[in-house]
């Protein structure tokens, strides 16, 4: 196993997670009258967030797996802090801004209060008739998340290191071939995109970069020194989804497996700290570490915004403007303005937890 590149903190993969945030807030608040940008994947921003995050969680129960091996830490350990953390990062502001809106009345939450607290909201949307769930839709990436830690650390620590890439592999197969089948006999749904299993692809092309940066180094290697190699994988993406033609099956079934296997290329590169120049510099700025860094609470508050903003009209007509040049801004600052508050008030502090425990 190859620890370079591995256990440090990487500055391109927190830019990721900037402009993945920054790509889905365009697609909630902007609407664009040119059909190529209408088309263009802003809203891919969540399996990017996907990708990173199969990959991240991935290389913590590899790299433990390894330790358990040399006898440095056990299995029980590596799963009560692995869960340990998550809970501290995910949990805290996640329930506090759930009861605060079960508390004020907002919009439906008391009827879909038990969804949420259960991370359950993937299950909800991909019910075909039941009502829309509101400004809570977006929260169904994160019931994925969630549903993603409770099944994979068991996965990547109990089953034998031999199987795990051809394992890996088959999920990613295996999410593609539900998502046909699915089509097929049932038409469209928000299931297609929205359950576990759906996203499971995302998830195991993160999967995969972990397992290969630590076992198959000179493979990623050969692979990210390949010039234009992102571009050449966002081709067929640019093809079947973004250029004006009717491929209704691929469209649908396709979308967000495409866009993965783009974003695969992109996280991948990112992960050995291989983009250089102008992406460098995109990547690694201050502004976008620190928008990476706040993610979470800028995905988490941002589908509230628009209602603050509607209250905020409502209560001060003369200093808020219904017009879109004024409310664009508005939504996009507030959005970031609030995860700025969240992580310095709340997040942050609790952080500060984390680092007293460790795997071995």
């Amino acid at each position: 196993m190859q620890n370079s590149a591995i256990d440090s903190y990487n500055k391109q993969i927190d830019g990721l997670r900037c402009f993945a945030v920054l790509g889905v807030l365009v697609f909630h608040f902007m609407y664009f009258e040119n059909i190529f940008l209408a088309r263009f994947p802003f809203g891919q921003g969540v399996n990017l967030f996907f990708v990173i995050s199969g990959y991240l969680i991935t290389k913590i129960l590899l790299v433990s797996k390894e330790k358990i091996e040399e006898e440095k830490t056990t299995k029980r350990k590596v799963v009560a802090i692995f869960y340990f953390k998550r809970f501290l990062r995910i949990f805290p502001i996640y329930y506090l801004t759930i009861f605060f809106l079960l508390i004020i009345g907002f919009q439906n939450t008391r009827d879909v209060w038990v969804w949420l607290v259960t991370y359950a909201t993937n299950f909800y949307i991909s019910i075909d008739h039941f009502p829309y769930i509101g400004s809570f839709h977006h929260l169904w990436s994160l019931a994925v998340e969630e549903q993603f830690y409770l099944i994979w650390p068991f996965l990547i620590l109990f089953i034998p290191k031999k199987y795990i890439e051809r394992i890996i592999i088959g999920i990613i197969l295996l999410a593609l071939l539900f998502k046909i089948t699915y089509y097929q006999y049932f038409g469209w749904s928000s299931a297609i995109n929205a359950l576990t299993i759906s996203c499971a692809d995302s998830l195991g092309f993160g999967a995969l970069i972990a397992y290969w940066s630590l076992y198959r180094k000179s493979l990623i290697d050969k692979i990210t020194k390949i010039r234009f190699v992102v571009l050449i994988s966002f081709l067929p993406y640019i093809y079947f989804m973004i250029y004006p033609r009717k491929f209704d099956f691929i469209t649908v079934v396709a979308n967000n497996f495409l866009f993965s296997v783009t974003a695969f290329f992109i996280v991948m590169k990112a992960s050995q700290v291989r983009f250089s120049s102008l992406t460098k510099f995109l990547l690694e700025n201050k502004v976008a570490l620190h928008l990476g860094k706040i993610s979470y609470g800028i995905y988490l508050y941002h589908f509230f915004m628009p209602d603050f903003y509607n209250y905020m009209v409502e209560m001060f007509p003369n200093y808020f403007s219904s017009g879109t040049l004024f409310r664009i801004p508005f939504l996009l600052l507030s959005s970031i303005a609030f995860a700025e508050c969240s992580w310095y008030l709340l997040e942050k502090p609790v952080m500060k937890f984390k680092g007293k425990f460790q795997y071995s």
